[in-house]
């Protein structure tokens, strides 16, 4: 790539990035500029889930102060394990499980930056671990969750079959937070941005691989009828 045709490519993500943002004065970065997010705090989430640590956790610290009940928080690496470990705890509740679409042992690949500590889906060449893992229904059962008013992601690829999942079964999250790696799952990003789109999400931030998308009050309210306990 040319430097004059990196440049344009850059004007171009840059411009569209900013077309995406939603001027709502509600959308606000929680956290800092490297593990926070920028989300919508209006009204506050009571049930949020945070999967990926990795070496920050300002998103989950903050959440913590605007919840009435615990912020769950998963990562089974060592990692996100000592990351956990070294934060102010009150109202968090670790868990050194891996978020992933299937409950049980699941393969990861070691960093390949050992620096940067990232565990990610299998790649090619690379030497993996195992890590005991919990897919999503599973773990709101166990919680007694029948919604998430926030969920984030920043699992390094397994996020694909996660989206698919929450979608094919119409879970309801009303806002979802995720960065999605699409050099590890090439063509998939797109793809999964059209299906959530008509299941009633729209973008409100993005920057590079993180977004931010909301759903629609309408189509919230009845995914969380359709999945109350009375039903």
């Amino acid at each position: 790539m040319t430097p004059l045709l990196g440049w344009a490519r850059n004007k171009a993500r840059v411009a569209v990035e900013r077309a995406l943002r939603s001027s709502s004065p509600d959308v606000k970065r929680v956290g800092d500029e490297n593990s926070g997010w920028v989300i919508n705090v209006s009204p506050a989430p009571t049930v949020a889930y945070c999967a990926g640590v990795g070496k920050g956790m300002s998103l989950e610290l903050e959440l913590a102060k605007m919840t009435a009940r615990p912020v769950l928080v998963f990562d089974p690496s060592p990692t996100g394990i000592n990351t956990a470990a070294e934060s102010d705890a009150r109202n968090l509740k670790f868990f050194p499980l891996g978020l992933t679409a299937k409950t049980g042992v699941v393969q990861f690949s070691v960093p390949v930056d050992p620096e940067e500590g990232s565990y990610s889906v299998v790649q090619g060449g690379v030497d993996v671990v195992s890590f005991e893992c919990v897919d999503l229904p599973t773990i709101m059962s166990e919680n007694g969750d029948a919604y998430i008013d926030l969920l984030k992601m920043d699992i390094e690829g397994f996020e694909f079959d996660i989206v698919t999942q929450l979608l094919d079964q119409n879970i309801p999250v009303r806002q979802l937070c995720v960065e999605f790696h699409r050099w590890l799952r090439p063509g998939a990003t797109l793809k999964l941005i059209v299906r959530l789109y008509r299941a009633g999400y729209r973008i409100i931030y993005k920057q590079y691989g993180d977004f931010t998308f909301l759903l629609k009050d309408s189509r919230y309210a009845e995914l969380r009828k359709r999945h109350s306990p009375k039903n």
